[in-house]
């Protein structure tokens, strides 16, 4: 339970929430009541439409026109999506920051609880929670008796591919970066909250796959990762990664080469950011990581030609 001189400190802390949409107009509603909704209140909402083609733009007018803590932008043309992740951070005005995907829910005491644990520690570079997945994708992708081995392998790469979850990391850098690797597949810590300073300093706008991982490894730099060991956020399920990997890399505009490897990006950001001697240290991971891309790969190349039939 939060003391009273824990709320008064916290009155005199603000929040920048930034919430990049493209045709959000199925979810943004329930989005922005969820926002509306926090215990805590002294926040400002971004919202950056990235020229959606829906109802998204009227929605969020009628939003912006009853509670003037919501900005609205709306980019003249699509943009590449790390662009626009960039241009709400860029507008954020206050002390800690949080990017929110508009099919995701944060429940009412979210930004409460994790403002609360950065402010009793300054050794703590980002707050979040636990979370759970939510939506339909996670029955579809059931495996089947019935199912052919192509479709049962299909099914398991894509589950695995889309799952997310948030996990601590503490100590000293190496030893949080050790950690964070392990887990770095289910990367829903990307959402929690920040200082505004450090996530500036720390954003990779480089779209390509695993930018947002390469951001929260800048972030190692500055503290530890920490998770509240309570479900304070609910997860769509059915975003774009559970659409394949050639999707994805579509919307980073990726050429043939990227396309081919999609974690050679990454690995060679990893090799110059966290110096030879972690990568090295780490190389199992590495490894498995592009691997895992590639097979991934595979098996949404196999699925479309099936698909074609």
């Amino acid at each position: 339970m939060i003391t009273e001189n824990e709320v008064k400190s916290l009155k005199i802390v603000k929040v920048s929430i930034g919430l990049p949409v493209l045709n959000g107009e199925k979810f943004i509603r329930k989005k922005l009541d969820s926002l509306l909704e926090q215990t805590f209140t002294d926040f400002e909402i971004i919202i950056s439409d990235n020229a959606s083609t829906d109802l998204t733009p009227k929605i969020c007018q009628e939003y912006t026109n009853k509670d003037k803590r919501i900005k609205y932008f709306r980019q003249k043309e699509k943009v590449v999506g790390a662009e626009n992740f960039g241009f709400v951070l860029q507008k954020a005005k206050y002390k800690y920051f949080l990017w929110t995907a508009v099919d995701d829910i944060i429940l009412p005491q979210f930004i409460e609880k994790t403002v609360k644990i950065l402010e009793s520690n300054q050794k703590i570079a980002c707050s979040s929670s636990k979370m759970k997945l939510i939506g339909k994708t996670t029955t579809e992708l059931e495996i089947k008796p019935s199912d052919s081995v192509v479709k049962k392998k299909i099914k398991k790469i894509m589950k695995n591919f889309g799952q997310m979850n948030t996990y601590s990391a503490s100590g000293p850098y190496e030893r949080r970066v050790k950690e964070y690797i392990k887990n770095m597949r289910h990367n829903q810590i990307f959402y929690g909250i920040f200082r505004t300073n450090q996530i500036r300093q720390s954003f990779v706008s480089n779209p390509f796959y695993g930018q947002d991982g390469c951001t929260v490894f800048n972030i190692l730099k500055f503290g530890e990762l920490y998770v509240i060991n309570e479900i304070l956020m609910e997860v769509y399920d059915g975003g774009i990664s559970r659409n394949g990997i050639i999707e994805l890399t579509k919307t980073w505009k990726y050429n043939l080469f990227n396309t081919i490897f999609p974690m050679y990006q990454f690995t060679k950001w990893c090799i110059k950011n966290l110096g030879c001697l972690i990568f090295v240290k780490n190389i199992d991971f590495f490894i498995k990581m592009n691997l895992i891309a590639e097979s991934s790969l595979l098996i949404d190349i196999i699925r479309k030609i099936k698909n074609s039939d």
